[in-house]
């Protein structure tokens, strides 16, 4: 269900299904409350998923918070006036600085799962210059320019299309990656690029830093998942995570680029993540 909240004078959308105990699912770059990957399944199983759309995203406004700390922040207090005292934070990608820091030294925090997720800035060509005010309309049009591309690729090409998406956060070869998708998988592509587009929320995203001292006070149970074939956030990221959490559990992805949700491993991901979160909701 797609709602509008209202929180220290801050309006922001967010999704609200499901019955059960409850996970704040913090989705990545170029989505928002309509987060595809692992939502459905994840309220099959008997949970309530929140998700609300970050800044940037949605009708989140971008002002709603200047970085991971800050919107975790926002997060925790909102959570706690709605009475909810229990739950698995969820971090997805460009999502995984706030999951983390809302997890940090927080009592209502059962679990954190970190699914191909960043855990500091991430270094792109030429940021500097991404960054500048001016550049930020240019830039989102060159978003909407990509984005109308793809879906009108997905539509007419659907095969080729997934593959070439996945190609663009891929170590790997195009004929590699097109060995290992199934017609799942390029399903769940296609309703991913049809669903997905630009937003503001890019700026957000690769700003935000996160202090090793947020990490280093992470005591909740963790679970790490990541992919070494991820291009988009590189492997190093579950590595330096893992070496300051070092409570957290580890799982090595086969997806073959930065999803974890496609590729062989993809569902004995899931079912690892669904019965981390059921173990420690116990």
């Amino acid at each position: 269900m797609h709602l509008i909240g209202e929180w220290k004078e801050q309006q922001f959308d967010y999704r609200d299904s499901g019955t059960g105990p409850i996970i704040l699912l913090i989705h990545g770059t170029q989505s928002d409350y309509r987060e595809i990957y692992h939502v459905e399944k994840l309220i099959h199983a008997g949970y309530r998923v929140i998700v609300p759309s970050r800044p940037g995203y949605g009708k989140t406004p971008l002002r709603l918070a200047e970085s991971p700390v800050e919107l975790a922040a926002f997060y925790k207090g909102w959570m706690q006036a709605r009475g909810f005292t229990r739950y698995t934070i969820y971090g997805i990608s460009a999502g995984g600085p706030t999951a983390i820091a809302l997890a940090s030294q927080n009592d209502a925090a059962c679990s954190l799962v970190l699914a191909c997720a960043m855990s500091h800035q991430i270094s792109l060509p030429y940021q500097n210059v991404l960054i500048q005010p001016l550049l930020q309309r240019p830039l989102h049009f060159i978003q909407w320019v990509l984005w109308t591309y793809v879906k009108d690729k997905l539509k007419k090409f659907p095969e080729e299309a997934s593959v070439r998406m996945v190609e663009m956060t891929s170590l790997l070869q195009r004929s590699d990656i097109r060995s290992l998708l199934t017609h799942e998988d390029e399903r769940l592509l296609y309703a991913v690029g049809l669903q997905n587009g630009p937003g503001r929320g890019v700026l957000f995203d690769i700003t935000q830093q996160l202090e090793r001292q947020t990490l280093e006070t992470v005591s909740c149970p963790v679970l790490i998942v990541h992919s070494q074939a991820d291009r988009a956030v590189p492997f190093e990221h579950a590595r330096y995570t893992q070496r300051l959490i070092p409570h957290a559990q580890f799982i090595e992805s086969k997806s073959p680029g930065h999803l974890i949700w496609i590729g062989p491993s993809a569902r004995r991901d899931e079912r690892m993540i669904e019965r981390f979160i059921t173990l420690n909701h116990l």
